[in-house]
């Protein structure tokens, strides 16, 4: 995660969508960075809050005075992206060698549930604990570069996109049988859910960051 002040940003890092990329073509503009391991950069909106309430609970800098965005990825390609990584690349839990698609599903481990049990969904980074939406904009992973783009320019940024953390292992075709492909869309409803919200979600972001700048307001550096 990171967090302009001066720009007024906060970007939520969602994993498997180019988070590290974004990080680094970001980070020279954030006066916050949340490093370390995966489960500190991995962190949802709604959890960052009341640990950033130093800043965000500072008079002129509630969390509505910056622009909120991350990036989403359509769920059945997401949790493939998980498997093609975990399938070649040095992680802390590789899969064994020529296990398939299927068996990974079958595993029903750490990508798919939390400790609770319940699913571990993208749009946890992007709503409230009730599943409402909290964030300005959450960019299409299909749609990265020019929507990322976009957000920059109106952000008053010079930031190109890098290519960071790309998975050593060659892209390939999956097989998937159309009855997995209708449970895995089962399984991540909520997020089909939010997925489908995402253009009156980007809608109202744009408008925000228009009359953010109208006001030729870019923000201010902390005190």
């Amino acid at each position: 995660m990171l967090i302009g002040v001066k720009k007024r940003f906060v970007f939520i890092a969602n994993s498997k969508t180019a988070s590290t990329s974004i990080e680094h073509s970001l980070v020279g503009q954030a006066e916050i960075q949340r490093g370390g391991g995966p489960q500190r950069k991995h962190i949802y909106l709604r959890d960052a809050l009341p640990e950033y309430d130093f800043l965000f609970g500072r008079s002129g800098y509630g969390i509505e005075s910056f622009f909120t965005f991350g990036v989403m990825r359509d769920p059945v390609s997401w949790i493939q992206s998980w498997y093609r990584y975990r399938c070649g690349n040095k992680v802390e839990s590789p899969l064994p060698a020529g296990m398939s698609f299927a068996a990974f599903w079958a595993l029903n481990d750490w990508n798919r549930t939390m400790q609770s049990g319940a699913p571990r969904l993208q749009s946890h980074f992007f709503t409230n604990k009730h599943g409402v939406p909290i964030v300005d904009y959450v960019i299409p992973y299909d749609q990265l570069a020019s929507h990322f783009g976009m957000i920059c320019d109106r952000l008053g940024i010079k930031a190109p996109l890098q290519s960071k953390n790309v998975s050593k292992v060659k892209k390939r075709m999956i097989d998937v049988s159309p009855e997995l492909v209708e449970e895995m869309q089962a399984f991540y409803a909520k997020d089909y859910a939010l997925l489908a919200q995402i253009p009156q979600i980007n809608a109202a972001g744009l408008a925000k960051l228009e009359a953010r700048r109208q006001k030729g307001r870019p923000g201010a550096v902390l005190a």
